[in-house]
């Protein structure tokens, strides 16, 4: 029996959930730090609701809204110095990937004595982090209920790093906050979704829950990606938008247990450095990852398949309708010089089959080598 299953993050979902619920901000503490990018918390309504209820209870707050896209270690370590000075009882993320990530990174940095960029990806830490309240205005992400950080070191390279102690506290989900998406970000953070369900299930950590959890939200998917590919002529109604939500936090879930896998890994360079959309960025391999699992895992992809009662092309065909295109070309310099970071990779390690650096290699040729 392979069940094991951790995810202690209070999930409260629904229209209004924050506005609902000021007793878990009145519980955390009397001052805090809000965190987020310079316009999503503000555009989605999800930052004046937070501010609402702290006001309401008396909790004074600060707010850092300087969080960017690919959150930096520097950015978050400037942060991490606001939050001290506020004398911060905890943190609220509000946002996607990369303010909740990153809100995860101060709640590190806030009150650990030794702040280093090493430090901090090293996981040694000598107090345990601050409390972590996630507000999600994206449907992709699934940081609000995982216990990993992605941040961009201090050489340009995103990393991830993961804990039981990151996992937020409470994680807030009200579809409202996705409906000022743009059609492109929703198509993204779909397919990061998608991405995580899929990387999850065909992982060498998964086990029966983490694969059910990773089915329930390709299924949703499944439903739904038709959906976001016609969303620019077609606008979502919130019942999608919740819909897309759900399958996002299962998402969050399984690679809780798992982590990812090659499409993450080898997406990274590609928002770093091509400013392309970090889901994008990943479902880039995607087809690629399903056409691997299916020649190195086949009793798995097929139990996959018919657990779906769908079959690869169908999947293949909803991920080419929503992603962009992308006109990517790579030099062999530039693979050559991408090559050392996929060197004894923990994700590729944990792919099935053997997907190593010269894997990586070969692949990056294949696709962006014309």
């Amino acid at each position: 029996m392979d069940m094991n299953f951790f995810a202690p993050v209070n999930i409260i979902t629904g229209k209004d959930c924050v506005k609902n619920n000021a007793d878990i901000f009145r519980e955390a503490g009397k001052k805090c730090m809000i965190v987020t990018g310079k316009n999503g918390a503000k555009k989605s309504g999800a930052l004046d609701d937070v501010i609402a209820v702290l006001k309401s209870i008396g909790t004074e707050y600060v707010i850092f809204d300087e969080i960017e896209q690919n959150p930096s270690y520097a950015s978050c370590k400037m942060a991490a110095g606001t939050a001290k000075n506020a004398d911060a009882e905890f943190i609220i993320g509000i946002g996607g990937g990369s303010p909740l990530d990153a809100a995860k990174a101060i709640a590190v940095l806030a009150v650990c004595s030794d702040t280093s960029a090493k430090a901090l990806y090293s996981m040694d830490w000598d107090k345990k982090p601050l409390p972590v309240i996630a507000v999600g205005t994206t449907a992709g992400t699934g940081s609000e209920v995982s216990p990993v950080s992605v941040i961009t070191t201090p050489e340009g390279m995103k990393k991830s790093f993961r804990a039981p102690s990151l996992y937020p506290v409470v994680a807030f989900g009200d579809a409202t906050y996705t409906m000022s998406l743009s059609p492109e970000f929703t198509r993204s953070t779909a397919l990061d979704t998608l991405c995580h369900c899929v990387e999850s299930y065909f992982n060498r950590t998964s086990n029966d829950i983490s694969r059910t959890v990773a089915l329930r939200g390709i299924a949703i998917l499944l439903e739904m990606l038709e959906r976001t590919s016609e969303c620019d002529v077609k606008p979502l109604t919130f019942d999608e938008r919740e819909t897309l939500y759900c399958a996002s936090l299962y998402g969050g879930l399984a690679i809780g247990v798992t982590g990812t896998a090659f499409p993450h890994t080898l997406g990274y360079f590609l928002s770093e450095q091509y400013d392309i959309c970090h889901g994008n960025a990943c479902a880039v391999y995607l087809e690629e990852f399903l056409n691997y699992n299916c020649t190195v895992a086949p009793e798995d992809a097929e139990a996959f398949f018919k657990a779906l009662n769908t079959d690869k092309e169908t999947i293949v065909d909803l991920i080419r309708k929503n992603l962009p295109d992308m006109d990517i070309k790579l030099t062999e310099e530039k693979i050559s010089e991408l090559s050392p970071r996929y060197e004894n990779n923990k994700s590729l390690i944990k792919c099935y089959g053997t997907v190593d650096r010269i894997f990586a290699e070969a692949l990056l040729r294949k696709l962006f080598i014309k």
